[in-house]
């Protein structure tokens, strides 16, 4: 058997080889820092393990010129560390799945104990963003880490939501673990960095390539329990995750959306298909953080409204929660005039204080 330097110079050397041939090639390989791979010529790597001639050359190139110690100074350097399967640091429920990556970079810290992965849509609705960021603030709350993509949408929202309550949330990113994509997250990027962790299988500087955002999807799945998919269509990116994590044992749960909602059809299946059904958020929680202290407010909602706001305005936002309602439903929960409600919703909407969703309904923002 290798010794531990060797076998994590043996597993970096299969993660840059990931990152330019792909999993199929590493997973040909077997994984294995103590195979014969390590030291055949390309010639018999073709033979011994089926490679390709570009494939065996890239690999026998790799193995001259990495300089293991260079990589692992420069990421020192940035504060940066790397944990391979032969390090006891690594992540226990990676280890668990069917394809765990070979070297994980991590800027900052990995989640310790509960960690719920919550997934969704690029370009949800307002209810599924409201419902996204409620859910993170509340799970976060309890001290339960949010894990998500670090994309726009749904991955966003619930990262923010975990900011809100000052959590722990970590992002995994398709991506070099220095890239910040995309590029208007660049600030959220360095909150979550600072709140918990940025975690990547690839190394400095490699860029976004598309097939690396579902490859990462079973990273998110891996460290989670349990992974959420607020909102996702027929064909999205948050069905892959659900699907690596149903192939790693971990619990799926969704939001139910509108029937007919094309951006609900993907998380509605889940549904269908026998998924848990996420109705309740405060339920949700207390499913998942049973008996903790600290997001009671965030999972029942009811939260006062904000001093200084006219009464009637005031009354309009009290009787609004985090699931839509139309204006007929909130004129019944206030008590006012149809009239005196919907100038109030106008007034609350300009000030950034509700949100209206596709469908017509009114949503209170999580985040005030």
């Amino acid at each position: 058997m290798p010794s531990t330097a060797e076998a994590r110079a043996a597993y970096l050397l299969l993660s840059f080889l990931q990152a330019r041939a792909g999993r199929s090639l590493v997973r040909r390989l077997g994984g294995d820092p103590a195979g014969a791979w390590v030291s055949l010529p390309a010639g018999e790597l073709e033979r011994e393990y089926g490679l390709g001639a570009k494939d065996a050359s890239e690999l026998a190139r790799l193995r001259e010129t990495l300089d293991v110690e260079g990589v692992l100074r420069e990421l020192a350097g940035r504060g940066i560390s790397v944990l391979t399967p032969a390090d006891a640091a690594y992540p226990h429920a990676l280890r668990e799945i069917p394809d765990p990556p070979p070297a994980l970079f991590v800027d900052g810290a990995l989640p310790v104990g509960e960690a719920v992965a919550v997934v969704g849509s690029r370009k949800p609705s307002p209810g599924g963003l409201e419902v996204a960021r409620r859910l993170g603030r509340a799970l976060a709350g309890r001290g339960v880490c949010v894990i998500s993509g670090l994309a726009l949408g749904v991955d966003a929202a619930a990262h923010e939501g975990a900011l809100l309550a000052g959590g722990p949330t970590v992002g995994v990113l398709g991506c070099g673990i220095d890239v910040v994509y995309p590029r208007v997250n660049a600030r959220l990027f360095g909150e979550v960095r600072a709140a918990g962790g940025i975690v990547s299988e690839y190394y400095l500087g490699e860029p976004p390539l598309a097939w690396r955002f579902p490859a990462r999807n079973r990273i998110i799945a891996g460290l989670a329990r349990v992974v959420v998919v607020v909102e996702a269509a027929e064909r999205s990116g948050a069905l892959i995750t659900a699907r690596h994590a149903l192939e790693s044992g971990r619990d799926v749960w969704a939001v139910p959306g509108p029937v007919g909602f094309a951006g609900c059809r993907g998380s509605n299946r889940l549904l269908a298909d026998g998924a848990g059904v996420l109705w309740d958020i405060g339920e949700f929680v207390e499913a998942v953080a049973p008996g903790r202290e600290g997001a009671a407010e965030e999972a029942g909602g009811g939260a006062p409204p904000p001093p200084g706001l006219p009464a009637g305005e005031a009354a309009v936002l009290g009787a609004l929660g985090f699931e839509p309602a139309p204006a007929d439903e909130v004129a019944q929960r206030c008590g006012l005039a149809m009239g005196q409600v919907l100038s109030a919703l106008s007034m609350l909407e300009l000030k950034g204080y509700v949100v209206r969703d596709a469908g017509g309904g009114f949503v209170r923002r999580a985040d005030l």
